[in-house]
């Protein structure tokens, strides 16, 4: 098992390199320059003297070819030094830090909202097929699949913030409220619309997959033996039907993790909620590209550690994988 994983390790190290070159090149290419962004920001600023402006973009590196401002900035990145962003004159590792939490609290919650939600769905929809709650969670799969985020987060605030007025519109919590249980239950309310928004399409689509997984895993002859034996449904289910299906599942529910932390960039703007995607809108928006190549770079560190974690629990799923990776 160690060797597998040290394996996998070092097969994601080129995969890094690339994709952050990938990145630093494509934010680089685009139209647009931090420092007149700046200075749209405060005109009176002392970028009007032509050796200040000179003086910063030495600093940034904003005359040097390319590549040499590519190998420079990753220098830095692998030191720890990530910069200072244009835009909030902080450094970008603090901005990121004083996010991160704010992106993390949320993304657990609406994958795990998901998970809970979509696994028992998709099960049930599995034993029971071609039933009337297959048939209306099929429906319901396809239309959570169709709907964009944004339109459903909308939807979601005109009916149960401005008609109903169950829950607030954005933010996080509520200023000046005070007492422990408040606070929390407050924090509680803010978190629920764009929880569920950024969990229900996903759990449309991980309601189909795990459906067919459970479908094709119940149709071998293994399983008809275990019934033909008389086992209880329950231990067929668990231990052969669903321990089989779930390499698929794994892959599917694995492998959307980034996806959660991509899609708070809209749900986090809609919200105003004040996490990683939000502050990679801003950065993007803003020509700020320190701050919007480490947001990338932390988004493609999630990414590969999604695969790796996906590649560990085959293994933990089904032993043989491992021994086919040997051979």
């Amino acid at each position: 098992m160690k060797v597998y994983f040290l394996k996998r390790v070092l097969e994601l190290i080129p995969v890094f390199f690339a994709i952050s070159f990938i990145i630093f090149m494509l934010i680089n290419l685009m139209p647009g320059d931090p420092l007149i962004q700046m200075r749209m920001e405060n005109p009176r600023s002392f970028m009007n003297d032509p050796e200040r402006l000179q003086a910063l973009r030495d600093y940034y590196h904003l005359d040097d070819p390319l590549i040499v401002r590519y190998l420079t900035w990753l220098k830095s990145m692998l030191t720890g030094d990530f910069g200072y962003s244009s835009m909030y004159k902080l450094p970008v590792k603090d901005l990121i830090f004083s996010r991160l939490p704010n992106t993390l609290y949320l993304t657990v919650v609406s994958w795990l909202l998901g998970l809970i939600v979509a696994l028992p769905i998709g099960i049930f929809s599995a034993l029971k097929k071609y039933s009337l709650f297959d048939y209306s969670a099929t429906v319901a799969a396809f239309i959570g699949i169709s709907l964009p985020s944004f339109w459903f987060a909308l939807m979601a605030i005109i009916v149960f913030s401005v008609h109903l007025k169950w829950l607030p519109v954005s933010g996080m919590s509520t200023y000046g409220l005070t007492g422990e249980w408040r606070v929390f239950w407050d924090g509680v309310r803010h978190l629920i619309l764009p929880a569920c928004v950024l969990g229900f399409v996903q759990v449309a689509s991980w309601v189909r997959y795990i459906r067919t997984a459970m479908l094709e895993v119940l149709d071998q002859d293994y399983v008809r033996t275990a019934y033909a034996k008389g086992a209880p449904e329950r231990k067929v289910i668990m231990r052969h039907a669903l321990k089989n299906a779930m390499i698929p599942i794994v892959t599917i529910i694995a492998l959307d993790i980034p996806y959660f932390f991509g899609g708070a960039l809209i749900i986090e703007t809609i919200f105003s909620w004040p996490g990683m995607g939000r502050l990679m809108y801003q950065a993007v928006i803003g020509s700020d590209y320190n701050l919007a190549i480490s947001c990338l770079m932390f988004l493609t560190v999630i990414t590969l550690i999604s695969n790796l974690v996906a590649d560990l629990l085959y293994v933990l799923i089904d032993p043989r994988i491992r021994i086919t990776r040997k051979a």
